[in-house]
């Protein structure tokens, strides 16, 4: 069997963390891709999300190349994120988003199942409310204009 050598394997090591540095930045943008097909943004809103993933990014490259390449700037690090970044874009992206959408959705229909319920339910008592209240209503306005009669009628005789 051949030995490789340390250095050459802390290098691939490195192109593969490189890697999946990628990969997980794009997943954390499919993270907020979700979060705006399940929320409906401003300009503004999606301004600020973009500054605050890309000011995230760069952080996160930083701190991955400051531990495993003691802050330096290698061209193949750089490549190996941009690869992992096409591969996961490309091979599995459009399908967990997709799935991972889905699957939310469903979860908040389900959460607000409860809400229909008991939306349906109170919505005879409500409206059998509503036309009492506006019985009870009519019924004032007419006794108030009586009586408002009834004074002026009053005031006029003296």
């Amino acid at each position: 069997m051949i030995e490789v050598s340390e250095n050459i394997l802390r290098e691939a090591d490195f192109m593969a963390i490189s890697m999946l540095s990628g990969c997980m930045l794009v997943f954390l943008y499919d993270v907020l891709r979700i979060f705006r097909k399940l929320v409906t943004h401003g300009t503004i809103a999606l301004a600020i999300e973009d500054m605050l993933y890309w000011v995230f990014s760069a952080l996160f490259i930083f701190a991955m190349l400051y531990r495993k390449n003691d802050g330096l700037i290698r061209g193949f690090a750089i490549g190996g994120i941009v690869t992992g970044m096409l591969v996961y874009n490309y091979l599995i992206s459009s399908w967990a988003t997709g799935v991972v959408a889905r699957i939310l959705k469903k979860l908040i229909r389900l959460f607000l199942y409860p809400l229909h319920l008991l939306g349906k339910w109170t919505k005879k008592p409500a409206h059998f409310m509503h036309h009492q209240a506006v019985r009870l209503w009519k019924r004032a306005a007419k006794l108030l204009k009586n009586v408002y009669k009834e004074v002026k009628i009053g005031v006029k005789k003296r």
